[in-house]
């Protein structure tokens, strides 16, 4: 059976709670609600500790995680007392960074890299947390190579300033367009990742996909996925649907969509981090 491997739990609980080094982290989401949550606990753990917030979101979005900041103790008027967040309009940002098609390093550090140095002169010595979705922008618009490109200036600019990122990407974890494109890349340029919803839950539905698709070689996804989790940070059930989607495509639609049914006919549970 998969397993959602402790060491991949407990890196994506330390990197949200901050008692593990700074990192980049990936939310892949299918509701907003999701990344929500995920951005409320980042955030709030971070205030918790004195270390302050910037955040490049939509509005809609942001005003999702305001609810969810809210209920961890974090309303606004808490968080303009401590003066530890700071946010700038996604949209907007990613504008003021493109050099026609693609981000330009010169721009992301005249808007994003100053910004921050703002931000660290008045909080020394302590750990920024970042949250961007500017990357998924650029995703919706039909640019996954625009998102690397701006995801490898993030990773370069981590090497000179101390802060955590948490970036948020929709998408569909049983296509298989995804699979084979999207989703690797996400694993490649970040050090934790996390799937929609409920990890377990997914494992659960890809597990009984693997079976009935594949039978008795179903166990030899399993351990190469679980092997691999515990060296990536990644999921195992991701990580088997990677595998399969890219050396298995005549199986791969099959075992996506019985995942998905599979997925789908279980009640949601509560969010495991």
């Amino acid at each position: 059976m998969l397993r959602y491997a402790p060491p991949v739990k407990a890196a994506w609980t330390g990197f949200l709670h901050g008692t593990g080094p700074a990192g980049h982290a990936v939310q892949v989401y299918r509701d907003v609600g999701e990344l929500a949550d995920s951005v409320a606990k980042y955030l709030s753990a971070g205030f918790d500790l004195g270390e302050p917030g910037i955040v490049f979101a939509t509005p809609d979005h942001w005003a999702c995680f305001g609810e969810r900041l809210a209920d961890s103790g974090w309303d606004a008027v808490r968080i303009e007392q401590h003066g530890l967040l700071f946010c700038a309009d996604a949209e907007t940002t990613l504008a003021a960074i493109m050099d026609g098609e693609r981000p330009s390093a010169e721009r992301f550090e005249v808007v994003v890299g100053e910004l921050m140095d703002r931000v660290a002169a008045r909080f020394p010595k302590r750990r920024m947390r970042v949250f961007g979705e500017m990357v998924d922008l650029l995703c919706e618009r039909g640019d996954p190579a625009g998102a690397a490109a701006l995801e490898e200036l993030w990773n370069r600019l981590a090497r000179r300033r101390p802060f955590s990122l948490l970036c948020g990407y929709q998408a569909d974890v049983f296509d298989r367009d995804a699979q084979v494109s999207l989703l690797p890349e996400l694993c490649r340029s970040h050090s934790h990742a996390l799937p929609p919803d409920d990890p377990g839950r997914l494992e659960r539905a890809v597990d009984a996909a693997l079976e009935k698709t594949l039978g008795a070689s179903a166990g030899e996804v399993r351990a190469l996925a679980s092997q691999q989790a515990r060296r990536k940070r990644v999921p195992p059930a991701q990580l088997a649907l990677m595998w399969v989607s890219s050396q298995m495509p005549l199986s791969a639609e099959r075992i996506l969509e019985s995942a998905r049914a599979n997925y789908l006919r279980e009640p949601a549970a509560q969010s495991p981090t």
